[in-house]
């Protein structure tokens, strides 16, 4: 005899961020909630992105390519799929800001208020002399699980630096577009060495202010009785 389904999942109506186009998702299920369950025990950056992506894949109508999703768009589709599927509040343990108190609290986070913060994005097509311009694009998280140096290294320079080189899509000269898709990553990191500081410095600012989920969130501490205020920012936070 057949199991009897319990449910129909409604569905929900989205938009990409990076993209503009809209789609469809439903809320996740027991399956997929074990998946992110376990990641999360894991404590591990890399395997909750990873968790997070299967999760989209699986509840999102639109055919999602990990080459293509950026990482905000999976942050930003993820917070929403959580949102219709455990409540449209998280609970989150916050400590107070105040330095005379230190105490933690419970607050509710409303996770369908998450937008990307794009107020600070810098152009893509970044100039390095009057006659050479290097074109980067935002890191997918196919990047970040596919790049050993990203997923060893725990070091936050480091991290930056890979980041770097990984965001580099085209350099452009007078006479040619060079695509950094045919070049090795050797190549590439000599590329990036012999900038100037200045110059690299162009590049890592593209990179630490592309786009991330935010939400401004204000609540009041329990003990102190103090206003806080506190911007919620990149997955972890929402996890």
């Amino acid at each position: 005899m057949a199991l009897p389904k319990l449910s129909t999942s409604p569905k929900y109506e989205i938009t990409i961020p990076s993209t503009g186009e809209k789609t469809y998702f439903r809320p996740y299920l027991v399956r997929e909630e074990r998946v992110l369950l376990i990641a999360s025990e894991s404590g591990d950056e890399h395997q909750i992105s990873k968790a997070a992506i299967d999760v989209i894949k699986a509840c999102v109508d639109k055919d999602i390519n990990d080459n293509d999703i950026t990482t905000y768009d999976m942050e930003y589709l993820f917070c929403h799929i959580r949102a219709k599927s455990v409540g449209e509040t998280s609970k989150m343990v916050i400590t107070c800001t105040s330095p005379e108190c230190d105490h933690s609290s419970e607050v509710n986070i409303p996770l369908e208020k998450v937008e990307v913060d794009t107020k600070n994005m810098p152009d893509a097509m970044i100039k390095m002399t009057d006659n050479i311009f290097i074109e980067m694009k935002h890191m997918t998280y196919f990047d970040i699980l596919n790049n050993k140096h990203l997923a060893e290294s725990s070091d936050e320079t480091e991290q930056i630096y890979h980041s770097v080189i990984t965001s580099i899509k085209s350099i452009k000269t007078d006479e040619e577009i060079i695509s950094a898709k045919d070049e090795t990553y050797e190549d590439l990191v000599e590329f990036v060495n012999s900038l100037s500081i200045p110059q690299f410095a162009k590049l890592q600012d593209f990179v630490l202010n592309s786009p991330q989920i935010a939400l401004p969130f204000e609540w009041t501490c329990e003990v102190c009785k103090s206003e806080n205020a506190v911007e919620l920012r990149g997955i972890l936070d929402f996890f």
